[in-house]
């Protein structure tokens, strides 16, 4: 953006499950998602989570609905402490909207976001091996992945047991191995090649 972000925000903290957004209610800020980790779902008839996302560290967020004042469609949850840049927007939505590099930008996030949904309804198709592998690299920092497996299970639309399964086997191939409450990417070639179906997990 062309205006100064310091002085249009405020360096606001969440703590682990509190909503940053919620759904239906329009949110008077614009967040910047610093660090910490966040979830992004609807809840289905059963209300039970249908997880859309997980935020990776300086995500924007409240760009498709709170910055034209519509109510979201997702909640927006913290896993973790979350830290943001937040921008009141009553009071700098019109400033926003005028700034063209900043508009500009948001089209550009808005296009990447609907070809990247596009790309996940096509993957549906795929083995739950293939879409946990890919699920897995996207959301690792380094070498590490530390999301809840039954976050996981909700974001592929799977069982958890069926994830245990799977990551069992994925360890017992020396791919990942457990690390605490968190798994270790060992063999990082051998999992992007589960992720593009060259390689079978399973005999």
């Amino acid at each position: 953006m062309t205006l100064d972000i310091h002085e249009i925000s405020d360096l606001v903290c969440f703590a682990r499950n509190e909503y940053l957004v919620t759904a239906g209610v329009p949110s008077d800020y614009l967040y910047f998602v610093m660090s910490g980790k966040t979830i992004c779902f609807s809840y289905t008839t059963n209300e039970k989570n249908n997880c859309v996302s997980f935020t990776q560290h300086q995500t924007l967020m409240g760009e498709a609905s709170s910055l034209f004042g519509k109510p979201p469609t997702f909640n927006v949850k913290a896993l973790s402490d979350t830290v943001c840049i937040a921008i009141n927007l009553p009071r700098y939505r019109t400033a926003l909207l005028n700034d063209l590099t900043f508009v500009r930008n948001i089209c550009e996030l808005l296009a990447s976001k609907i070809n990247n949904e596009g790309r996940y309804s096509t993957t549906l198709l795929d083995p739950l091996e293939v879409r946990l592998a890919q699920f897995i690299l996207l959301n690792t920092a380094g070498h590490l992945f530390t999301l809840q497996l039954t976050d996981c299970a909700d974001a592929l639309n799977t069982s958890y047991r069926h994830l245990l399964r799977i990551m069992k086997q994925l360890c017992a191939l020396n791919i990942l191995s457990k690390e605490h409450n968190c798994y270790y990417i060992q063999d990082r070639d051998a999992l992007e090649r589960v992720s593009s179906g060259e390689l079978l997990i399973y005999e």
